[in-house]
């Protein structure tokens, strides 16, 4: 069985082509024959040399079409052509952008991916824990391919004659998620496929997974129509057999019907600056879920992806990333293994460590209190220095703002207990940052 998609794109970007050998042409679930307009200056001969695989095979088409003379065609009549006979070149899937363990090749000729790497038919993607690759093609459609999974290029053609372009990827294990861009071209097509199911769209934003175990398919609509059948060997059509998946739905092979993926759940202070070493996220779901999924970007798209994790906890903490602006995308997961439809924010990452001690110490027959900090991520910073007695009083013991050093010292403090904290304070392309380190306690004893 297989699942077959199908998708029109818009105009198509001239790449510049490599040349591997071309192997035999496989269905694509397009028709087998090509109409062609004749324009001026075009003869059978002179098609067949620029656009045939074999310049003999003119004759075929002299036969189909009935023409008397291959030497005169007239201008704008049809002629059929076997797509078969047609000059095929490979166009490129190229790593956009990549994190983690990452090798793509054949048997033991693969290697670890590279940004800018092109990707040719028969080349096997693999991704390991924590690691994630996605693909972009001339036109702006791009495969993401997250961690434990495997895809394999099962054509990428453009065939000359009539500009259309052909690309499969088939799902060996795991997940990928394709963003199609439309085409006005009808036999133009992405194929993206499983064994076990077939889905069809023009132009469209989804996500498909494959578990081999299970041998189950799922699919989830995030834009357009997927047309989806569990029919072995047949396309599904928006007017053929099967389902009918609108956005914000999604089906598999173990449903009978589709049904409406989870909400996009809500990012709690989603515009909050990131400024511990962790980024960290809370999430909080609008419907049932069994798992959330979050990912980093740099671009709103999520091509230059740099990060995701997928957890059972609705904190999500990942990993360390420079400062910058990023984006977020979080999605929860359905006890029917659907992923919903997705949230985007975009936040400001500023890393700003604080560490802070304090140090008690005679100076005559006084007691003093060194208060020191360190911010290693805040260079030309000020600070604000706060001493409270406790319970609290109505102002700070000390409150100091515009403090250049990183240290301030407290004399004869008497017996108590006080809590006392540091703010940084930096400007970064006239935007300020603030942060508050937590509360620390000192006891002030007469015995002191």
């Amino acid at each position: 069985m297989k699942v077959w998609l199908a998708c029109a794109f818009m105009a198509w970007a001239s790449p510049q082509w490599v040349a591997p050998a071309i192997a035999e042409p496989v269905s694509t679930g397009r028709s087998d024959i090509v109409s062609y307009r004749v324009g001026e200056g075009d003869n059978l001969y002179a098609l067949a040399a620029r656009y045939f695989t074999k310049t003999g095979s003119y004759v075929t088409v002299q036969r189909l079409n009935r023409i008397a003379d291959p030497r005169r065609l007239q201008i704008g009549s049809l002629i059929q052509i076997p797509h078969s006979l047609l000059r095929q070149e490979p166009i490129q899937a190229v790593v956009q952008s990549f994190r983690g363990t990452v090798r793509a090749g054949r048997g033991d000729a693969s290697q670890p991916v590279r940004v800018g790497m092109v990707l040719r038919e028969g080349d096997l993607i693999d991704t390991g824990a924590n690691s994630f690759v996605t693909l972009l093609m001339p036109d702006e459609s791009s495969v993401a391919i997250p961690s434990r999974s495997s895809v394999r290029i099962q054509r990428l053609r453009k065939t000359l004659l009539v500009d259309t372009v052909d690309r499969s990827f088939v799902i060996v294990k795991g997940r990928a998620n394709a963003a199609v861009t439309p085409m006005t071209k009808p036999d133009s097509s992405f194929d993206l496929s499983t064994p076990v199911a077939v889905s069809a769209v023009r132009g469209t934003q989804f996500r498909m997974s494959y578990d081999p175990v299970a041998q189950r398919t799922t699919t989830e609509v995030i834009e357009g129509i997927v047309g989806f059948s569990k029919e072995s060997g047949k396309a599904a059509t928006h007017k053929g057999e099967g389902q009918l998946v609108q956005a914000g739905f999604g089906t598999a092979t173990d449903l009978t019907e589709p049904v409406a993926l989870p909400p996009a759940p809500e990012i709690l202070r989603p515009g909050r600056v990131q400024d511990e070493e962790h980024l960290q996220f809370e999430i909080r779901p609008l419907g049932p879920a069994v798992a959330y999924h979050v990912q980093i970007a740099q671009d709103a798209g999520f091509l230059n992806l740099l990060d995701e994790l997928e957890t059972s906890s609705p904190r999500a903490v990942l990993l360390p990333l420079p400062n910058g602006s990023y984006f977020v995308r979080a999605t929860v997961i359905d006890e029917r293994g659907l992923e919903g439809m997705p949230t985007t924010y975009g936040f400001e990452r500023r890393l700003n460590r604080v560490e802070a001690s304090v140090e008690g110490s005679r100076a005559g027959r006084y007691r003093q209190y060194l208060f020191r900090w360190r911010t290693p991520d805040a260079s030309n910073a000020q600070y604000r220095f706060q001493l409270v007695a406790t319970p609290e009083s109505e102002a700070p013991v000390v409150d100091e703002a515009g403090l250049k050093k990183t240290s301030f010292i407290v004399t004869d403090l008497p017996q108590g207990i006080y809590r006392w904290r540091v703010m940084t304070l930096q400007v970064v392309d006239g935007r300020v940052y603030e942060k508050w380190t937590p509360f620390q306690e000192l006891r002030v004893s007469s015995e002191q």
